[in-house]
């Protein structure tokens, strides 16, 4: 691929950036009406897309927005380190049709860069993740996050920041299941590297190197979330075991609800029992919605005069 953009790309990117530039910085003077909210969510995805195509993203590892015109909530979904929105097509449509604003963006990650396994420091994703739900509270909603495998080690870290209506993890890998050999090696990494990169070299978990900062900070943020939360695994996950649902167990008590099934593999929404989990997932978002909504108002009665 030719790293020359056509001047006409340059000049659509060159007007799409101006056009953000200057709605939001009107919204920072005085906050602008919905609908041209709408048209700066609107203008960040489009840039987003573009970027997408120049990298030559396929088609259907790209973002994708799911925009309603009068919102009311809005859902952002995070990808895994290793994952891509794809896995999120069919829950992204159910939860549009129950009337949600639905996001989710490709992450700087070794799928969407093509970087060595690793090769991608945690930060990057975050930050990306941070400036997506920025856009989505344009909207002046609720927002709630879900997020897959390391998507939602990055989904507790946003939470942990930001107001967040609800939070469901699926596969969370808060507790990793490591041999006594990788527990050493990230035990000894900052003391010798070296030896720490001899030793974790080859394993399944070689992702943890660069993101055990992440992993360990968002274990540590969950007993002070005040969020609602969703927590799924799967006994046949082959790569985590069930000690994360343990671990957010333990941290929100009744504030957490864990769902521990049999079979869905380490991806669920591409597993064995996407349909369950999806399912499950989109009620209870909408049980978080329902109980958050503003009780009706009041029948106006009929006064009658003695």
């Amino acid at each position: 691929m030719s790293s020359v953009i056509p001047s006409s790309r340059e000049e659509q990117l060159r007007n799409i950036t101006d056009t953000v530039w200057t709605l939001e910085r009107m919204h920072q003077d005085s906050p602008l009406p919905l609908t041209e909210r709408l048209n700066i969510l609107r203008s960040h995805y489009e840039l987003q897309r573009l970027r997408e195509e120049d990298l030559d993203i396929p088609k259907r590892d790209r973002s994708f927005l799911y925009l309603q015109e009068t919102p009311t909530a809005a859902v952002l979904l995070v990808p895994g380190g290793h994952s891509t929105p794809a896995q999120y097509f069919q829950l992204g449509r159910h939860l549009y049709r129950a009337g949600m604003t639905v996001y989710s963006s490709l992450l700087p990650s070794e799928a969407a860069v093509g970087a060595q396994r690793g090769g991608v420091p945690w930060q990057l994703p975050l930050a990306e993740l941070e400036m997506r739900y920025s856009n989505l509270a344009l909207l002046d909603v609720p927002i709630h996050l879900v997020g897959s495998s390391f998507g939602g080690i990055l989904a507790i870290l946003i939470a942990a920041k930001h107001p967040v209506a609800s939070l469901t993890l699926l596969s969370p890998p808060l507790k990793p299941h490591l041999t006594l050999r990788e527990r050493l090696a990230l035990g000894w990494r900052r003391l010798f590297p070296r030896l720490f990169e001899r030793m974790i070299a080859g394993s399944p978990h070689r992702w943890m190197a660069d993101r055990y900062g992440a992993v360990h900070e968002a274990s540590a943020q969950l007993s002070g979330l005040s969020t609602p939360v969703l927590a799924i695994h799967a006994k046949d996950n082959p790569e985590l075991g069930p000690a994360g649902l343990r671990r957010v167990q333990r941290a929100m008590g009744k504030r957490a609800r864990t769902l521990l099934l049999d079979k869905g593999g380490h991806l669920l929404l591409d597993g064995a029992e996407s349909a369950r989990v999806t399912r499950e997932v989109q009620e209870f978002i909408q049980a978080q919605r329902k109980a958050a909504a503003p009780p009706p108002a009041p029948s106006p009665q009929a006064e009658y005069e003695d």
